[in-house]
């Protein structure tokens, strides 16, 4: 698959004309170290508060660059394009109305594959500015799930590795599944299958695009925008997006922001993202990156008897979550306080009939139903007389599974290994970039993390209550081998 896009960029300023899209005193161009970008094309001065995020965007407010609405690639203008295009509507009343995210990436393949055409003559879905617009976007996005095998072996031991062996499989599944279900229909199994235009990295690169570009935009929701999805991220943002009067979307330079003229114009991430997400979202992480987070998966215990009906009812997937400041280190993990408790504890699981006549698993806690309270047992264990203890069996547990994550990200990576595939070409600096400042952030977090468990461990095990329970234990465990041996010498006898 290409690198590079299959329109060069010079061939860009006629679809922005014949598609209406302004740039104002900005224009596209190569940056210093993102690739291509919005720049300013003169100087721009600061302007006066606006309403920067609530969809007004003032009474003078210095716009950069508009896109009118029609181009918009939103949930809306899916819906729109199906009662134009009969063959795709069929696509998507088979395959899609699963969620926004998917209705949008059949979009995107439809078009692609149309766009993709060898013989002109041959008939694809309905033209749309997308189909000419997908040219100008780069065939390799540098996103971990279009790395190599070799590029993801890069990834071993961090966060992301068991996230990433999730994703592809993920988009393997919803490959076939289109597959299975197009197939029946005529025009899609000549324009995708009968000659195989349609391919599993085609999905997974409509997917890239999707993840590294798509926007929240206040009315339009999650939507793709062309031309604003080329102007890169910075946690020093100088611009941001609105939506107008008529849901266009507009650029606009922040308030009492100036960009000389040949500086790149950029906007902001959103909400903070960790190096393990900026890195699957964007394929790099940002050297201004100051969050510091980490989230590993917590597997429940494969001889509890009760870990089935746990994962039941929590719903959600377990995860430690890791957090590092200045102040220290903060970790949470709901379903590790739900993990450790057991029927001796006064943990107990009913399978009783609702108010529909449905027959229901129910969660209880000292005799009272906290079936809907299943992610706050850290709370729910106040006040026991165990309290200290069932945090003692938490912590032992995340020290564990700390120590272990960070054992394998210290042993998964070797520069002597790494050497022969960079020099032969295998690996990409991009990619040896990004996985190794992840993995230096992500040692750092676990290392603050492993101190900080050891640490609550000791002060825990000093705690009058659990010195108590664990002698209490320690002498009913020793009567019991007392016992045995006892009885063993009556037998023997």
């Amino acid at each position: 698959m290409p690198s590079t896009s299959t329109l060069p960029i010079d061939a860009f300023p006629t679809w922005v004309r014949f598609n209406d899209v302004q740039f104002d005193n900005t224009k596209l161009a190569e940056t210093d170290t993102k690739g291509l970008g919005l720049v300013a094309a003169t100087d721009l001065k600061k302007t006066a508060a606006s309403g920067e995020g609530n969809g007004d965007v003032g009474e003078s407010p210095k716009t950069l660059l508009r896109i009118p609405h029609d181009l918009v690639l939103s949930a809306a203008t899916v819906k729109e394009y199906a009662n134009v295009d009969q063959n795709f509507r069929q696509l998507l009343q088979v395959a899609g109305h699963q969620s926004t995210r998917q209705d949008i990436l059949l979009y995107l393949m439809a078009h692609l594959v149309s766009s993709n055409r060898s013989n002109v003559g041959s008939r694809g879905c309905a033209s749309t500015p997308w189909t000419e617009y997908l040219k100008f976007l780069p065939r390799q996005v540098p996103v971990p799930t279009m790395w190599t095998e070799d590029e993801r072996a890069l990834l071993r031991g961090t966060s992301l590795e068991a996230a990433l062996e999730s994703k592809l499989v993920t988009l393997t599944g919803q490959f076939d599944e289109l597959h299975e279900k197009s197939s029946g229909l005529a025009f899609w199994n000549s324009l995708f299958w009968e000659n195989e235009t349609a391919t599993i990295q085609d999905w997974v690169l409509v997917e890239a695009w999707y993840r590294s570009r798509c926007l929240e935009l206040p009315r339009a929701g999650v939507a793709m925008v062309p031309a604003l999805d080329m102007v890169n991220h910075s946690h020093r943002p100088t611009a941001y997006y609105e939506e107008d009067e008529q849901d266009g979307v507009v650029l606009i330079l922040r308030p009492g922001v100036e960009v000389t003229g040949g500086e790149e114009v950029t906007i902001s991430y959103g909400e903070d993202k960790s190096a393990a997400e900026m890195l699957f979202s964007y394929g790099f992480i940002d050297s201004d990156c100051a969050v510091r987070n980490l989230v590993l998966p917590l597997d429940a215990m494969p001889e509890d008897p009760l870990r089935k009906a746990k994962l039941h009812i929590f719903k959600e997937r377990p995860v430690l979550q890791l957090s590092r400041t200045d102040g220290g280190l903060e970790w949470s993990s709901a379903f590790a306080y739900l993990m450790t408790l057991n029927e001796e504890d006064g943990l107990e699981f009913r399978v009783l009939q609702g108010t529909d006549g449905e027959r229901q698993l129910r969660l209880f806690w000292q005799e009272k139903d906290v079936t809907g309270r299943a992610h706050d047992f850290e709370t729910l264990i106040e006040g026991h007389p165990l309290q200290q203890i069932f945090r003692l069996r938490v912590v032992v547990i995340l020290h564990e599974l700390v120590s272990m994550q960070l054992m394998r990200l210290s042993s998964d990576f070797s520069h002597d290994q790494l050497e022969p595939l960079r020099r032969a070409g295998q690996v990409r600096e991009e990619c040896i970039r990004g996985a190794v400042r992840l993995r230096e952030i992500e040692a750092r977090v676990l290392e603050s993390a492993v101190e900080t468990l050891d640490n609550e461990r000791t002060h825990l095990l000093a705690d009058d209550h659990v010195v108590e329970y664990l002698g209490s234990m320690e002498a009913s465990e020793s009567r019991q081998a007392e016992d045995s041996q006892a009885n063993e010498e009556d037998d023997f006898s």
